[in-house]
């Protein structure tokens, strides 16, 4: 019965198509082994090439040697192709100042990520069951996740399938026992330091006291808001196109079309657009601080995992990389530079030909020697075009109406003694004036690629 429930899920939920070859992540407890074991029956009907992973994390000693020749000699004994790998989960957890448990996880995914590519695997199979479904909801609850973190995990999530998902532990023991295959055991599951070990350890079993089939709920919550996530994912799908721009140090979206969103809509919305700049680690209190600033139309701003900050101003939403600055590159005398800053074409004026002072300026034939662009630097200062004396960037860039998280990446192009030329996209400095008859170069801004570019 269990064996064609699995089938079942491996091709219908997981999307695992016949001939595929299935990459097994084992670790030699009950669980994992139930899963080698029950892959193996469905190659046959299924035409599955079955390949086995195992990682010692480094945590146990002896035990986990002793774990990993079980496993070797299981694939010997099933004939399938085994591939072992070696981790230093304390050094990794040392050097993040995280948990053992969150340096664990890194270390065996990007394990069987390198080991699904190396053996060309097209799906990485997970052991987890009903009852880690239902301590991941309730962790990621108390954590205060939104309903997207109450989906907790997925059938099918890339390359990762999980046909378990909706097995009981017992379930799984029961099938070992009937055919007769042991397993190991680990004994670090017992240790209620970890948080999940807590959970599984005393959270549920009084929960299930408390209320007889609370796990399978649980479980149920789980898919239903898969339900309303896959609504809510369509329904952003459909959404026009928001103008967004490519900053030096991240990127922008404008905010007014935003507003007009339901707040249900709008927070799924900026999950999606963070993590596809760059942020994909947003807490639910962080998106919540956002949508209701940009629905109010104030300005505030979140900080976000890895140095990054998500900030809302009149109008534009801009996630940028805190404390990061590009450094100053050299403009050529003619033809097209690339710059961290965009692109500059650089020929020859025209008599008369001045540029508009925005995307294009003229600038007098003897300073174009050592040009370059850069950001702002503290205190600095020009004197604009036609100007009565110099003002501070700093004045020109909020008077200009640009936006504080926005003004790291306006252009600055300098002459070679360090003097402000021309503020690119609002206005030129007195620098530039080019007396009649005086030779002088045409520079033109080509602008950064938008960050949705190839």
């Amino acid at each position: 019965m269990l064996a064609k429930a699995f089938r079942r899920s491996l091709t219908e939920d997981c999307h695992v198509a016949p001939g595929s070859h299935v990459l097994a992540a084992v670790s030699g407890g009950a669980d994992s082994t139930a899963l080698l074991c029950l892959l193996c029956e469905a190659a046959e009907p299924l035409r599955l090439r079955v390949s086995c992973a195992h990682l010692d994390h480094g945590l146990r000693g002896e035990r986990a040697r002793e774990d990993l020749e079980f496993v070797r000699a299981l694939c010997a004994r099933l004939g399938v192709p085994f591939y072992e790998g070696r981790a230093d989960t304390p050094a990794l957890a040392a050097q993040r100042g995280g948990g053992v448990e969150d340096a664990a996880r890194a270390l065996r995914r990007a394990f069987l990520l390198d080991t699904a590519r190396e053996v060309h695997a097209d799906a990485i199979a997970l052991a987890h069951h009903a009852r880690d479904q239902a301590e991941t909801v309730l962790l990621h609850a108390a954590r205060g996740s939104d309903l997207r973190g109450l989906c907790a995990m997925q059938s099918r999530s890339g390359p990762f399938v999980r046909p378990l998902l909706d097995v009981e532990p017992e379930a799984m023991r029961a099938y070992l026992k009937e055919i007769g295959q042991p397993w190991r055991e680990d004994e670090t599951n017992a240790d209620a330091r970890f948080a999940r070990n807590r959970v599984r350890l005393l959270v549920l079993p009084e929960l299930e006291r408390a209320c007889p089939g609370a796990g399978r709920a649980l479980c149920r919550l789980a898919k239903a808001a898969r339900r309303d996530e896959d609504y809510f994912s369509e329904a952003l799908s459909a959404l026009p196109p928001v103008k967004t721009r490519r900053l030096v140090n991240g990127a922008a979206c404008e905010a007014e079309p935003l507003r007009a969103l339901h707040p249900a809509l709008l927070g799924r919305f900026l999950a999606r657009w963070l993590a596809k700049h760059g942020a994909p680690g947003a807490d639910a209190e962080a998106i919540g601080r956002l949508s209701r600033a940009l629905i109010a139309g104030e300005e505030t701003a979140a900080m976000l995992p890895g140095g990054l900050c998500a900030r809302v101003g009149r109008r534009w939403l801009c996630l940028t990389r805190k404390g990061e600055k590009a450094q100053d590159a050299p403009i050529l005398p003619e033809g097209v530079s690339d710059t961290p800053f965009g692109r500059f074409a650089v020929r020859p004026a025209r008599p008369g030909e001045t540029g508009d002072g925005v995307l294009a300026q003229a600038i007098p034939l003897s300073r174009m020697s050592g040009l370059c662009v850069g950001g702002r630097r503290p205190g600095e200062r020009m004197t604009p075009l036609g100007g009565a004396g110099s003002a501070p960037i700093k004045k020109l860039l909020i008077d200009a109406g640009v936006e504080r998280a926005m003004r790291d990446s306006v252009p600055i192009v300098r002459a070679a003694d360090g003097s402000v030329l021309w503020l690119v996209g609002l206005r030129p400095a007195e620098g530039c004036r080019v007396r009649a008859g005086e030779p002088a170069a045409l520079l033109t801004y080509l602008g950064l690629e938008p960050p949705d570019a190839p």
